[in-house]
């Protein structure tokens, strides 16, 4: 077969083919079910992925990390700890009381158990700056995890 009788077969092929239903309305259906479905899943795996990672680091951390020489830097990383705290214990109370998405609250309570485990971590060991940065990020992890279960 010719490249020319191949198109002059594929030009006597209908144009339009009239199908026996509209498929358009199932397709819809279950793209929209899949969008409603997908970010729940992935949200609380991502807290909780987050969640054992810290733990792990924190456990890691806690059984390697030296001796600190300056007891400075104790009572500095506690001080950090605790603006840390305040400074956003002030921004979550702004939202305090609003209504949250209920498919949020597994990763919210993972998270605010993370938070638990960074507070006695730096509690055991107070001149840790890595329990710190922890504690910010998981802090910041918290507050946008809030606003997206408010905005919902």
């Amino acid at each position: 077969m010719t490249e020319t009788d191949l198109r002059w077969k594929m030009r006597q092929l209908p144009r339009e083919l009239d199908l026996p239903r509209d498929l358009w309305p199932d397709i819809s259906g279950r793209m929209q079910r899949q969008q409603r479905r997908t970010p729940k899943r992935w949200l609380a795996g991502l807290a909780i992925a987050a969640s054992l990672l810290i733990a792990a680091g924190l456990g890691w951390r806690m059984q390697w990390s030296p001796a600190p020489l300056v007891d400075s830097n104790a009572s500095l990383v506690a001080t950090q700890a605790r603006a840390i705290t305040d400074e956003y214990q002030a921004a979550l109370r702004q939202y305090q009381g609003a209504p949250l998405a209920p498919e949020y609250n597994v990763s919210l309570r993972s998270l605010d158990h993370s938070l638990a485990e960074i507070h006695r971590a730096i509690a055991a060991d107070p001149h840790s700056s890595f329990l710190l940065e922890q504690l910010q990020k998981t802090y910041s992890r918290r507050l946008q995890l809030t606003q997206l279960a408010i905005a919902g």
